[in-house]
């Protein structure tokens, strides 16, 4: 009698803490999926917000061409293509956008890593971003402190986060002007700094940069709506490469950009 006494005191103890374990993750768990409904109700104002405006602008304008396209002159007609053209750029690349920063936020979100050669990486991102720099009259200079810096990374995504860091830069550059990318080798760290010359961050808009949806200009010089995925989507895929990225800023002078990988 003794015996069984001892046991069930012995057992309560470890049913409680059984109890308040499973209520912790139940909490944890209940957390996560208010969290994605929260976010999933966010991505579909904002979709509904954005791709409003652009399916209207197709569907009046090819509207109108259908209904007069025997009165339309061959200029008229380019001219409102051109339109159509631009919003559905727009809502494709709205859409993709989407599709990416949904991707990355899935619990199922994985790397597929391999060992790679970070400096030819980075120089292959520049190669790609040359043509829109000369475009804009924008210089591009590199600095590597090595040929051959070795990290375990999943070079699509990396690729990504470099592209929309670049991108940023070049979209927000002056004419005339340089943007300076530099990658440093330390024993624990790979730095990569993208630095421009552009219009810069003020100190209020600086610590939300990173976060979805946030816009400082909703047109950038060049006319290109802003979405405000780019830098978020670059942040979620540098964390889980278990890095970082930060950022510093003077108005009017430009921005730098640096993103932090461990070198492993």
């Amino acid at each position: 009698m003794a015996q069984k006494e001892k046991n069930s005191d012995n057992y309560i103890p470890k049913l409680e803490e059984k109890i308040i374990d499973l209520s912790l993750k139940l909490k944890s768990k209940s957390n996560e999926l208010n969290a994605a409904i929260e976010t999933n109700s966010k991505i579909l104002g904002k979709l509904t917000h954005n791709l409003k405006n652009p399916v209207g602008v197709i569907f009046s304008f090819s509207e109108m061409i259908l209904e007069d396209l025997e009165d339309y002159s061959t200029e008229k007609l380019g001219k409102h293509m051109q339109i159509i053209k631009n919003s559905a750029t727009f809502s494709l690349v709205f859409l993709d956008a989407i599709s990416k920063y949904t991707r990355v936020n899935s619990p199922n979100y994985s790397l597929k890593t391999e060992r790679l050669n970070y400096s030819e990486l980075v120089n292959g991102v520049v190669n790609d971003f040359k043509v829109n720099a000369f475009e804009k009259n924008i210089g591009l200079e590199v600095n590597v402190t090595s040929n051959n810096i070795f990290l375990t990374l999943d070079k699509d995504e990396i690729t990504q986060a470099l592209s929309a860091v670049l991108n940023n830069a070049l979209r927000y550059s002056n004419e005339n002007s340089t943007v300076i990318i530099t990658v440093e080798e330390t024993k624990n760290w790979v730095e990569t700094t993208i630095t421009d010359q552009g219009i810069g961050i003020s100190e209020t808009d600086l610590p939300y940069i990173f976060e979805e949806f946030y816009v400082i200009n909703t047109y950038s010089d060049d006319k290109q709506k802003c979405i405000g995925l780019g830098l978020a989507i670059a942040k979620k895929i540098i964390e889980k490469h278990k890095g970082k990225i930060s950022a510093s800023s003077i108005l009017d002078k430009g921005s730098s950009f640096k993103i932090t990988l461990p070198n492993s």
